[in-house]
């Protein structure tokens, strides 16, 4: 029996005296902001979203205002949306269409949009009548 255990003794601090095989630690980054697999972005941001307890998505934000107005007011937005939208697009065609103007003025609301050709630009300058803040647009004549 001691021969037993001295020899098994034996074979344990023999396998305890082979050097152990180690390397270094390498840390990855996950996030890909920071160098990690761009493959990880969708999966970060999911749990970055599921997350913020702080900030309300921009559909819940649109589904709050939704709720909060009636459907007559809703019906006129939807409306009032659709004409702006068609009159950007007819005033669109004056200046950059097939058949556009060298220079013109419209007036919607209380807001005045001016365009004037010069060169091979046009000039679109929008003045807002309620704050007269003033934008100007700079926009390469196309060639038709």
């Amino acid at each position: 029996m001691t021969r037993v255990w001295l020899s098994t003794m034996t074979v344990f601090m023999l396998g305890a005296a082979v050097p152990a095989g180690a390397r270094d630690l390498v840390y990855t980054p996950v996030n890909p902001a920071f160098g990690g697999s761009p493959l990880n972005g969708t999966y970060v941001l999911g749990l970055a979203t599921a997350n913020n307890r702080f900030r309300t998505s921009p559909e819940q934000r649109q589904q709050e205002r939704q709720t909060s107005l009636s459907n007559g007011q809703q019906f006129e937005r939807q409306i009032t949306s659709a004409l702006l939208s068609q009159i950007a697009s007819n005033i669109g065609q004056q200046i950059l269409g097939e058949n556009a103007r060298d220079s013109g003025t419209f007036s919607i609301g209380g807001t005045s949009v001016q365009f004037q050709r010069i060169g091979g630009q046009i000039s679109v300058d929008i003045t807002e009548g309620s704050t007269g803040g003033r934008t100007n647009i700079l926009i390469p004549a196309p060639a038709f």
